[in-house]
């Protein structure tokens, strides 16, 4: 990279020098209305880009504005992106999924004064003075072909009509300089209401050079699939990433067809989160089920070939010669194509947002793909820390990256301090930070060799029964949740004598098995775990966690206080039944089935403490 890129501290910087270096090379590969793939070149990008600023400085908006883009992954999302970039409009993006109230609630704390949707609808629960102040909405995705009919509220474009207006218009609004907010986004709100963080373009530079000098391996001929929703940051900050290495991108608009797509575009970097991965773990289980029985016993052969040789290196031992032929074979007949699934070119995939358990991590090994874990938050636009490709440590998150100084305070807490550290929330006018500087990530962790960082749970989360123990949730949850029958798991007991667990079924269609077998498959669980974590019973609920009941935040994590909330009824049944064993003399395991149907909680708008 010449000095120019080192240089570049805006997005409109990172996407001239891309257009000027390779305007030929593809940068952008899309789908509309799920036809054939259709490529678009950086050169014309930047073009596309250009148009869609004069636009919006022709509908109104001015450097400082904010305007929120609400919709699927889409090429017109990416572009809308960085035409506001460009002019120093802060950018906002929302959850296209997510509930019009909370929708309401950021667009009024980020003072948003223009919309971007999919669908107008999310816009409905806006307050009238905010409607009012809302200069315009463009409308993209399938809503996006014609001009709607004339109706009260702001003006509102189809995607054609905005790109015309781009067309007619000469006039370029100025750049945006380093210290502009480039975007806001919001907190996942596992612990109240999503609080707002800006960030500027001077901080989003440093963040994607950091990206891309980890992963620097990818460069122009890579190609990379962008299928998380661009709600979330660290997807915007990969897009940004490869543009900056001249990677392709393709963008997908259904992540349910992520599976039915990625074989053909062969990424060679596939970021997801853990769901991702545990779902593709059952997804091969169940296809190796349902062959026939000498194909099961040829991947078991494969499959157990393959953990005995990663087993050795992960452990530093030398192969033996036997075991690195007897490997090859697997390879070639059977690990190569059922890693085929994933395309043909995968250097590695990327997790992150929570922990993944270290059997699944070993068995993805196993089979021949590297799971590189990461670390991010909210409150620091550049990543923590990540492995990399040739420096990684399963079950670590990784070492730093540059940019960022991590420490551990006396109680195992992480603190960073770094140019990507936020300054402060929406309306605040500082960030708290300690007397030195550092923000105290609430994360516990500790040091491995060669400055690898493990975390260790969350000190928010730490659970402390009356015995005085205490016990970090997250690793337990992770065990669980390697009981193939078990989707999803969280553990409580605060202030109670044992621990519990509540469980939601891996196929709710199916039901959970007969108890005596799963009590089968939870003692083996159990018996891995430290008998001061182990939980003495077990609810088996007969519906997944939801956003909906407010127990889920929009992208996915669990808010404990909602689960156990939601479950009191079910809660105070199971420790009964625990205390009926124990004083029956009995030490078996206590498992609980929840009633059938199980009653709905309440909406999280009526639930006292719930967020809106």
């Amino acid at each position: 990279m010449s000095s120019d890129w080192a240089g570049a501290d805006t997005v409109a910087r990172l996407l001239a020098l891309r257009a000027a270096e390779t305007p030929q090379a593809i940068g952008f590969e899309h789908r509309p209305d799920d036809g054939p793939w259709q490529s678009l070149r950086w050169g014309e990008f930047a073009g596309l880009v250009a148009r869609l600023r004069r636009a919006l400085s022709a509908a109104g908006l001015r450097r400082g504005d904010r305007l929120a883009l609400i919709a699927p992954v889409s090429l017109p999302w990416e572009a809308l992106n960085h035409a506001a970039l460009g002019m120093g409009v802060t950018v906002v993006g929302m959850d296209a999924h997510d509930l019009p109230e909370r929708i309401a609630g950021m667009a009024k704390l980020a003072e948003v004064v223009a919309f971007a949707v999919a669908d107008p609808a999310v816009l409905a629960r806006l307050d009238p003075g905010q409607l009012a102040a809302t200069r315009f909405v463009v409308r993209l995705g399938a809503m996006a072909a014609a001009d709607a009919a004339p109706q009260a509220g702001p003006r509102q474009w189809s995607w054609s009509a905005f790109e015309a207006l781009g067309l007619a218009e000469t006039a370029e609004p100025e750049p945006a300089r380093a210290d502009d907010l480039a975007t806001v986004i919001f907190t996942s709100g596992t612990t109240g209401t999503p609080k707002g963080i800006p960030y500027t373009h001077a901080q989003v530079c440093a963040a994607v050079a950091s990206i891309a000098e980890a992963f620097s391996f990818v460069g122009p001929h890579s190609r990379m699939l962008c299928w998380l929703p661009l709600s979330n940051l660290f997807q915007r900050m990969v897009n940004l990433a490869a543009m900056r290495q001249g990677a392709a991108t393709w963008f997908l608009a259904d992540p349910r067809q992520v599976m039915a797509v990625v074989g053909e575009v062969g990424p060679d970097v596939f970021v997801a989160v853990p769901r991702f991965f545990e779902k593709l773990y059952d997804g091969l289980r169940s296809n190796i089920a349902a062959q026939a029985w000498h194909k099961r016993t040829l991947v078991a052969w494969a499959w157990a070939i393959g953990r005995s040789r990663s087993r050795r290196q992960l452990q530093g031992l030398a192969v033996p010669a036997w075991l690195t032929l007897a490997h090859a074979v697997a390879d070639k007949l059977v690990l190569g194509r059922v890693r085929a699934v994933m395309g043909s070119r995968l250097v590695c995939m990327v997790s992150g947002s929570a922990p993944l358990s270290a059997s699944l991590l070993g068995e993805f090994y196993a089979l021949g793909w590297l799971v590189l874990e990461a670390y991010g938050l909210s409150e620091n636009v550049l990543p923590m820390a990540m492995n990399r490709v040739d420096a990684w440590r399963l079950g670590s998150v990784g070492r730093p990256l540059a940019g960022n100084r991590i420490e551990l305070d006396d109680a195992g807490q992480v603190r960073v301090k770094g140019s990507g550290v936020f300054s402060g929330y929406l309306g605040d006018l500082a960030a708290p930070l300690d007397g030195q500087g550092f923000y105290l990530t609430g994360d516990l962790g500790q040091w491995e060799g060669d400055g690898y960082l493990r975390l260790t749970g969350r000190a928010g989360d730490m659970i402390k029964t009356s015995t005085g123990r205490r016990v970090a949730p997250t690793g337990v949850e992770a065990q669980l949740r390697d009981l193939v029958e078990i989707d999803q798991a969280v553990l409580l007991g605060h202030g109670r004598k044992c621990l519990v667990a509540l469980c939601t079924p891996a196929n709710p269609e199916l039901g959970w098995p007969p108890a005596e077998l799963l009590r089968q498959g939870l003692r083996v669980i159990l018996e891995r775990i430290n008998p001061h974590e182990r939980p003495s019973g077990v609810a088996l609920l007969n519906r997944p966690f939801s956003i909906d009941a407010g127990e889920l935040t929009s992208n996915l994590k669990v808010k404990r206080a909602a689960v156990e909330r939601n479950h009191a009824a079910l809660l105070q049944q199971l420790y009964e039944a625990i205390d009926q064993h124990a004083g029956a003399g009995e030490s078996a395991l206590t498992i609980l089935l929840s009633p059938e149907p199980l009653p709905p909680p309440p909406p999280p708008a009526a639930a006292a403490g719930a967020r809106p």
